[in-house]
Protein backbone atom coordinates (compact mmCIF):
# COMPACT_ATOMS: atom_id res chain seq x y z
CA UNK A 1 0.00 0.00 0.00
CA UNK A 2 1.33 3.41 -0.94
CA UNK A 3 1.11 6.30 1.55
CA UNK A 4 -1.42 8.04 -0.72
CA UNK A 5 -3.64 4.95 -0.56
CA UNK A 6 -3.33 4.91 3.24
CA UNK A 7 -4.47 8.56 3.29
CA UNK A 8 -7.55 7.72 1.19
CA UNK A 9 -8.32 4.62 3.27
CA UNK A 10 -8.16 6.57 6.55
CA UNK A 11 -10.32 9.38 5.16
CA UNK A 12 -12.91 6.81 4.08
CA UNK A 13 -12.77 5.22 7.53
CA UNK A 14 -13.43 8.67 9.02
CA UNK A 15 -16.48 9.12 6.76
CA UNK A 16 -17.75 5.66 7.76
CA UNK A 17 -17.20 6.41 11.46
CA UNK A 18 -19.18 9.66 11.20
CA UNK A 19 -22.04 7.84 9.43
CA UNK A 20 -22.37 4.96 11.89
CA UNK A 21 -21.43 6.41 15.31
CA UNK A 22 -23.15 8.96 17.51
CA UNK A 23 -21.31 12.02 18.71
CA UNK A 24 -19.00 12.48 20.35
CA UNK A 25 -17.24 10.03 18.07
CA UNK A 26 -15.16 7.37 19.79
CA UNK A 27 -11.50 7.43 18.75
CA UNK A 28 -10.60 4.60 16.40
CA UNK A 29 -7.52 2.83 15.09
CA UNK A 30 -7.38 1.65 11.48
CA UNK A 31 -5.10 -1.30 10.70
CA UNK A 32 -4.91 -2.03 6.95
CA UNK A 33 -3.69 -5.46 5.93
CA UNK A 34 -3.72 -7.17 2.51
CA UNK A 35 -6.55 -9.52 3.50
CA UNK A 36 -8.73 -6.99 5.37
CA UNK A 37 -8.77 -3.63 7.10
CA UNK A 38 -9.84 -3.50 10.73
CA UNK A 39 -11.27 -0.45 12.46
CA UNK A 40 -11.32 -0.66 16.26
CA UNK A 41 -13.20 1.99 18.22
CA UNK A 42 -12.37 2.97 21.79
CA UNK A 43 -15.49 4.20 23.58
CA UNK A 44 -14.48 5.83 26.85
CA UNK A 45 -11.00 6.66 25.52
CA UNK A 46 -8.93 7.94 28.48
CA UNK A 47 -8.38 11.67 28.94
CA UNK A 48 -4.74 11.56 30.00
CA UNK A 49 -1.84 10.80 27.67
CA UNK A 50 -0.19 8.23 29.98
CA UNK A 51 -3.32 6.05 30.15
CA UNK A 52 -3.89 6.48 26.40
CA UNK A 53 -0.28 5.42 25.81
CA UNK A 54 -0.76 2.29 27.94
CA UNK A 55 -4.02 1.39 26.17
CA UNK A 56 -2.45 1.77 22.72
CA UNK A 57 0.63 -0.17 23.85
CA UNK A 58 -1.62 -3.13 24.69
CA UNK A 59 -3.54 -2.70 21.43
CA UNK A 60 -0.34 -2.67 19.36
CA UNK A 61 1.03 -5.73 21.17
CA UNK A 62 -2.20 -7.71 20.79
CA UNK A 63 -3.51 -6.57 17.39
CA UNK A 64 -0.72 -5.06 15.30
CA UNK A 65 2.56 -6.82 16.04
CA UNK A 66 1.17 -10.39 15.67
CA UNK A 67 -0.02 -9.58 12.12
CA UNK A 68 3.08 -7.54 11.19
CA UNK A 69 0.96 -4.43 10.48
CA UNK A 70 3.01 -2.02 8.34
CA UNK A 71 0.60 0.94 8.65
CA UNK A 72 -1.96 2.53 10.95
CA UNK A 73 -4.52 5.30 11.09
CA UNK A 74 -5.91 7.05 14.15
CA UNK A 75 -9.22 8.94 14.04
CA UNK A 76 -10.65 11.20 16.74
CA UNK A 77 -13.14 14.00 17.17
CA UNK A 78 -11.60 17.26 18.36
CA UNK A 79 -12.26 20.98 18.52
CA UNK A 80 -10.05 23.21 16.39
CA UNK A 81 -9.59 26.93 16.91
CA UNK A 82 -10.66 28.83 13.79
CA UNK A 83 -12.25 32.09 12.75
CA UNK A 84 -14.94 33.07 13.65
CA UNK A 85 -14.91 30.43 16.41
CA UNK A 86 -14.09 26.84 17.36
CA UNK A 87 -14.96 24.10 14.87
CA UNK A 88 -15.62 20.43 15.61
CA UNK A 89 -13.42 18.27 13.39
CA UNK A 90 -12.34 14.71 12.82
CA UNK A 91 -8.55 14.48 13.09
CA UNK A 92 -6.84 11.74 11.09
CA UNK A 93 -3.26 10.70 11.83
CA UNK A 94 -1.71 7.97 9.72
CA UNK A 95 1.69 6.42 9.35
CA UNK A 96 3.52 3.54 7.76
CA UNK A 97 6.82 1.74 8.04
CA UNK A 98 9.62 3.94 6.64
CA UNK A 99 7.30 6.98 6.35
CA UNK A 100 6.74 9.88 8.72
CA UNK A 101 3.28 10.14 10.22
CA UNK A 102 0.90 12.67 8.66
CA UNK A 103 -2.09 14.56 10.00
CA UNK A 104 -5.20 16.03 8.41
CA UNK A 105 -8.63 17.11 9.63
CA UNK A 106 -12.11 17.71 8.27
CA UNK A 107 -14.96 19.71 9.83
CA UNK A 108 -18.03 17.97 11.18
CA UNK A 109 -21.07 19.58 9.59
CA UNK A 110 -24.81 18.96 9.76
CA UNK A 111 -24.43 17.10 6.44
CA UNK A 112 -21.60 14.90 7.73
CA UNK A 113 -17.88 15.20 7.26
CA UNK A 114 -16.61 18.19 5.28
CA UNK A 115 -13.55 18.62 3.10
CA UNK A 116 -10.21 17.41 4.48
CA UNK A 117 -7.29 19.80 4.79
CA UNK A 118 -4.12 18.95 2.90
CA UNK A 119 -2.11 16.49 4.99
CA UNK A 120 0.97 17.71 6.81
CA UNK A 121 3.83 15.86 8.44
CA UNK A 122 3.06 15.29 12.11
CA UNK A 123 5.43 17.00 14.51
CA UNK A 124 7.45 14.34 16.38
CA UNK A 125 6.24 15.58 19.79
CA UNK A 126 2.55 15.80 18.84
CA UNK A 127 0.18 13.08 20.04
CA UNK A 128 2.76 11.27 22.20
CA UNK A 129 0.23 8.58 23.08
CA UNK A 130 0.36 7.35 19.45
CA UNK A 131 4.00 6.25 19.85
CA UNK A 132 3.08 2.57 20.40
CA UNK A 133 1.30 2.49 17.03
CA UNK A 134 4.26 4.19 15.37
CA UNK A 135 6.72 1.73 17.00
CA UNK A 136 4.63 -1.26 15.89
CA UNK A 137 4.62 -0.23 12.22
CA UNK A 138 8.31 0.68 12.33
CA UNK A 139 9.04 -2.86 13.63
CA UNK A 140 7.01 -4.52 10.84
CA UNK A 141 9.04 -6.63 8.44
CA UNK A 142 8.71 -6.17 4.69
CA UNK A 143 6.31 -8.77 3.20
CA UNK A 144 9.12 -10.76 1.56
CA UNK A 145 10.94 -11.00 4.92
CA UNK A 146 8.04 -12.64 6.77
CA UNK A 147 8.85 -16.26 7.64
CA UNK A 148 6.42 -18.81 6.22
Amino acid sequence: MRIEELDVLCRQAAHDLVERETRPLPPAVVVPLPEATSVTTFPGFPNDDRTRFDLLTRFAAEKMRPVNAPAFGFLAEATMDAEPGPVDVVVVVYGARRHHSSITAAPLTEQGLGEFLAPEELEPTAFPFLAPLRHAVDAAQPPDAIPT
